[in-house]
């Protein structure tokens, strides 16, 4: 059986050779192995995948496009998932009655596939009858399992185990065909019987021999000779029962040389007996010291069950003494009543079943119970004592454990917690072993990366890394590692919607409590916005220097104590002669400033906290001996710390020199600007008036143009040469186009209007049943798939408003979409603090971000290839902005669109 076992683990080692199997070629690894040579006995050897309920149509197909058309999962229903027979060698008689047969359906067998899942082990089944058998020559059968796992390796937990589980190896046996390639002589004087178990019950035979048969010409047979022998299998006990009889002489002729030959042998024994006498006492006190000792508790059982024997140790655990316990079977003593307060019946005691099945135990987990009533966990080895082929009695050994399974306990609860946190915890968590290998990561890990457990195991993070980061990693996690030290770095991973975002990564290693190193533990916290964030602070830094240099004023920097430069712009060393600033107080630097009381100004700023501004202050610069004057606006503002201590005062002055001596042709001039400004208000008039005209007293006119041309067209159709025809085409086009720039300006008069219509309380599916209804014959033609959550179920708003935004992002959502693909269009609305935010997603052409900002312009396109006249967006914006919402856009090019805008709620709303 153990050669067995490895035939099955050989098996599962082809998968983790190849990954996937083919039909072929496991055909020709079960033929290299010549099975029927090699492993006599064995129905075959197969394999069975874990098939779930939502893959099992795909899977029937699969099998049957391989050349088995009439391929089924057998027997029928709906069940979570399902471990059809796939594989099964030789492919040839009783075994083709297997194939497509779902193992877990059948409880006997799910009862063992279940146990290998969760241990890892080959297990061994209970006896079953196969499904191989035809009702001829029908045998007894058991199935022996090995599991296989999505990565091959067995994983270290049983919830790991549970969920990588991809399917098993296995092996039938009629145990009949089994038995008798095993047993393969012919013991004329012997009887075989094996039974499942350890209870010799005839349900429970699995194989009995026909090789023992009473002859006529053979005496009497007597007495009897059995021996039962316990044989491990993997997991599962079998009881081997051997039965042989022996003739008895029929005459008493030797009788006297017996007799002769008897008391020599007994004379004999009785000088033995004497002289083992002295040796045996001094083996008993020396027995007697040892169990008296001993830390565990030993007890000795009768082969009635009685307790003959315990140490002082099995006193103070169960209480009794040892008259007291002598007055019941131990079992009734202490192990009648399981925990659950329900009787534990003696025959299924697997601890008094050990010795008429001579089956020792180890390291069995039970509970007892004191003198006082209490239970407590133990836990037991059971050694049965037989002579001359007679049980005679059973030696126990029991520990108590409470502390133990406490112990076992709370670190199953610590386990519990540490996931529960980790998968609670707003950050990715991973840990890896010494060999560098990720034996873990939580929840976020896996939604984040869009990975299975299995893909993020092992080397999954190499997959989702940005290649330009991986050198990075591995050099400064390589250089950690060399010193057991803890470790941070920036990097960008991929996450599911196939986007990289920017991380920040903290390890650090882990010990146990011998200072062994186990490998490391991290968190990764999403940093993108920190990023970006850092990014736009440089570039406003470098706008600030830009703006510093090159801005049209005088702009320096004192230090409050002493009046030392600290920064000077280029303007303002240029007004000085471009002399040496920083480093220089004013006094030294500026002694024509000191003149005009600068530094009065100054210490009056630093002594107050408060602002010094001057307008048209006049200043005289001294410049290579040559002195100029101007006029400036000035400003001493006072830069302060933490404390609210002034540190710095901000110099900012502009020049207003041309605008002082201007100030008198501006007076002379204010009339003439007053007039204009008359002017400018008639323009305003009149431009608002043709808005009105081109959009209702022009659309008469041109209605007649185009009815003229369509009239000439028609008229002059078989009289007009090609030139004359393309020039009506042209008149036409251009017609048209007035129109719709008439349109296009009603509409955008209109929505000014409509921007204060009356509102009322609307439900979002009606509104949207209503454009929908208008779009039905464009959502038809492109095969439109709609995704609908109105979570938030109304708002108040105006009915031609509402209805004009949901038209725009709908109908844009199907036009800009990629011809190859099918329009994919998810809107939501739900319900986010004080706003109710619509969200319309697509999967379309999508927007580059340098086009993005000017999307919302009128009469701005981003894509030219279909109709439009670039105002929808900017309408739709105008009236969401004017009643108090916003519009926000996320889009990628190539990767669809996503337009939230967000209304505000009014009071009387209620949330659905």
């Amino acid at each position: 059986m153990i050669n067995y076992f490895q035939v099955l683990k050989g098996g599962k080692a082809l998968f983790a050779a190849s990954g996937k199997v083919t039909h072929l070629e496991w055909e020709k690894y079960i033929g290299a192995l010549e099975v029927s040579k090699n492993y006599p006995g064995i129905q075959g050897i197969g394999f069975a995948p874990i098939v779930r309920a939502n893959e099992l149509t795909k899977h029937i197909q699969e099998i049957r496009s391989t050349g088995f058309p009439e391929y089924t999962v057998n027997p029928a229903g709906t069940r979570l998932f399902y471990t059809p027979i796939i594989f099964i060698e030789p492919f040839t008689g009783r075994n083709l009655r297997a194939f497509g047969y779902d193992m877990f359906n059948e409880p006997i067998r799910r009862q063992a596939m279940e146990k290998a899942r969760d241990s890892g082990q080959p297990t061994l089944t209970r006896k079953v009858r196969l499904v191989q058998e035809t009702g001829k020559d029908l045998q007894p059968g058991f199935l022996l399992y090995l599991p296989v796992y999505g990565h091959f390796n067995t994983p270290a937990t049983k919830a790991e185990r549970r969920q990588l589980l991809s399917g098993f190896v296995y092996s039938p046996f009629r145990a009949e065909d089994f038995m008798v390639k095993v047993f393969n002589q012919n013991f004329e004087n012997l009887h075989i019987q094996i039974y499942d178990g350890t209870t010799i019950q005839p349900e429970n035979l699995l194989y009995e021999s026909d090789s023992f048969k009473q002859k006529e010409n053979i005496p009497t047979r007597f007495p009897v000779f059995t021996r039962m022998l316990p044989l491990q299998i993997g997991d599962r006990t079998w009881t081997l029962r051997f039965t042989q009889q022996i003739a008895v002489p029929s005459s008493g002729a030797n009788l006297p040389n017996l007799i002769l030959a008897g008391g020599g042998i007994i004379s004999f024994l009785v000088f033995l007996a004497m002289y083992l006498v002295a040796n045996t006492r001094r083996f008993n006190r020396l027995k007697q010291t040892i169990t008296d000792n001993a830390t565990a508790a030993l007890f000795m059982m009768d082969a009635k069950g009685y307790c003959t024997f315990m140490n002082p140790a099995a006193e103070a655990m169960v209480g009794f003494t040892l008259e007291e316990i002598q007055q019941k079977p131990l079992h009734e003593m202490i192990h009648h009543t399981r925990p659950d307060g329900s009787h534990f019946p003696l025959q299924e005691c697997p601890i008094d079943r050990a010795l008429p099945t001579n089956n020792s135990m180890r390291a069995h987990e039970d509970v007892f119970i004191r003198k006082d009533g209490t239970f407590f966990p133990v836990s037991c080895a059971a050694s049965p004592i037989y002579e001359h082929g007679i049980p005679v009695s059973t030696v126990i050994e029991v520990r108590d454990i409470t502390e133990e399974q406490k112990a076992r306990t709370a670190l199953e609860e610590s386990e519990d917690r540490f996931r529960n946190m980790a998968d609670s915890a707003p950050v990715l968590i991973w840990m890896n072993n010494t060999d560098n290998k990720i034996t873990y990561v939580n929840k976020q890990w896996l939604e984040f990366a869009g990975q299975t457990l299995e893909e993020a195991l092992n080397n999954g993070w190499d997959k989702v890394v940005h290649p330009d980061d991986r050198e990075k990693i591995k050099a400064i996690y390589v250089n950690a590692r060399k010193s057991l030290v803890s470790y941070a770095v920036d990097y960008r991973i991929k996450r599911h919607t196939g986007t990289y975002r920017w991380v920040a990564s903290k390890a650090t290693p882990r010990f146990d409590a011998k200072g062994q190193f186990l490998g490391y533990i991290g968190s990764i916290s999403d940093i993108t916005e920190r990023k970006e964030a850092e990014k736009r602070l440089k570039e406003n830094a470098d706008l600030l220097n830009q703006i510093f240099l090159e801005v049209p004023a005088i702009v320096s920097l004192i230090r409050a104590t002493d009046h030392v430069y600290l920064l000077a712009n280029p303007m303002f060393s240029m007004l000085h002669g471009n002399r040496p600033l920083l480093g220089r107080n004013i006094r030294e630097a500026n002694p024509d400033l000191e003149k005009l009381g600068f530094v009065e100004h100054i210490n009056r700023v630093v002594a107050t906290g408060k602002p010094f501004v001057g307008n048209e202050v006049l200043i005289t610069f001294e410049n290579e001996g040559e002195s100029r004057m101007g006029y400036f606006n000035l400003v001493l503002q006072p830069l302060t710390t933490g404390r609210n201590q002034v540190a710095v005062i901000l110099l900012f002055a502009v020049e207003v020199t041309e605008l002082v001596e201007s100030r008198k042709k501006l007076l002379s001039t204010n009339e003439e600007l007053q007039n204009t400004n008359v002017e400018l208000r008639r323009i305003n008039n009149d431009l608002d008036n043709f808005v009105y005209t081109a959009s209702h007293d022009l659309k008469a006119p041109i209605a007649n143009l185009e009815g003229l041309t369509t009239d000439l067209k028609y008229t002059l159709r078989n009289q007009l040469g090609g030139d004359e025809q393309l020039l009506l085409s042209l008149i036409s086009d251009s017609i048209l186009k007035l129109k719709r720039t008439i349109v296009d300006l009603t509409e955008i008069t209109k929505a000014q209007k409509e921007a204060s219509a009356p509102k009322e309380f609307l439900y979002f599916k009606e509104i949207l049943d209503d454009v929908l209804s208008d779009l039905q014959p464009m959502i038809n033609q492109t095969g439109t798939q709609l995704h609908i959550n109105l979570e938030a179920e109304k708002v108040y708003y105006a009915r031609k408003n509402l209805r004009s935004i949901l038209y725009n992002l709908i109908s844009n959502a199907i036009k800009y979409r990629i011809p190859e693909k099918t329009p994919d269009i998810t809107l939501s609305t739900t319900h986010t603090g004080n706003l109710i935010k619509l969200m319309v997603k697509d999967n379309g052409l999508g927007i580059r971000s340098d086009q993005q900002s000017k999307l919302f312009g009128m009469f701005k396109r981003v894509h030219t290839h279909v109709e439009g006249s670039g105002i929808g967006l900017y309408m739709m914006k105008r009236i969401v902005e004017n009643n108090g919402g916003r519009i926000e856009l996320e889009s990628e090019a190539g990767q669809g669109s996503t337009f939230y805008v967000y209304f505000q709620k009014e009071r009387n709303v209620v949330k659905n």
